[in-house]
């Protein structure tokens, strides 16, 4: 199901921000979401939601590569990774594809080989066609963002999160993160999508060691 944003400004009876940001997902569409269902979802907040997908495409870019190519041997491991898909596809609401990727599973879990040999191919196509297409919509959301530029990320900022991760506060993590998100950089070295990606693993022991490296 395709579904925009639309504005829904001065009908609740609630005061108006007079410097009220344009919705990022105004006027936006990605075939295969539901971007009203998300939002309701992340109970409006469109900055969480836009970096679920961020992540979806990192993450899910691997788990592609073994479904585009695993064997019968594989079939457990096939199992789990469509597993994985299935809720990671849910969380977006690419719902038609959770559907699919919940019916492989069961596949999967029959060993029916005759129907993920029928279904697969359809599913992983969909899959990637979605990434793609999330590609060129977050390139939109960032060129009409127009963030504020630095040169690296805030060293202050950074040890802050080595704290929060530390300390596995989730809060923190996620508002540090905000913080961080305010800013575009010209020279992180690709640091701010490896956090996005290894907090959305809760990989916080390789934050932190890969934080002291880099504020020494």
């Amino acid at each position: 199901m395709n579904d925009s944003i639309e504005n829904t400004n001065s009908t609740s009876g609630v005061p108006e921000h007079p410097a009220k940001v344009e919705s990022l997902l105004q006027g936006e569409t990605v075939p295969g979401l539901n971007f009203k269902k998300a939002i309701r979802r992340f109970a409006g907040d469109e900055n969480a939601y836009v970096h679920i997908l961020r992540t979806f495409t990192i993450n899910t870019r691997k788990l592609l590569a073994f479904i585009d190519s695993f064997g019968k041997d594989d079939i457990e491991e096939y199992e789990i990774k469509v597993h994985s898909m299935r809720g990671s596809c849910g969380s977006i609401c690419a719902d038609e594809l959770a559907d699919m990727a919940t019916e492989l599973e069961k596949a999967a879990g029959k060993r029916d080989w005759d129907y993920i040999e029928i279904y697969n191919k359809k599913f992983a196509d969909g899959v990637r066609t979605l990434i793609n297409d999330l590609d060129v919509f977050l390139v939109s959301i960032d060129s009409r963002a127009q963030k504020m530029t630095k040169e690296k990320p805030d060293a202050a900022a950074l040890k802050k999160l080595q704290i929060a991760c530390t300390n596995y506060d989730m809060d923190g993590v996620d508002a540090i993160m905000e913080e961080l998100a305010v800013f575009s950089y010209e020279s992180d070295d690709g640091l701010i999508d490896w956090l996005h990606e290894n907090i959305e693993m809760m990989n916080f022991p390789e934050i932190v060691e890969r934080i002291s490296e880099i504020t020494v």
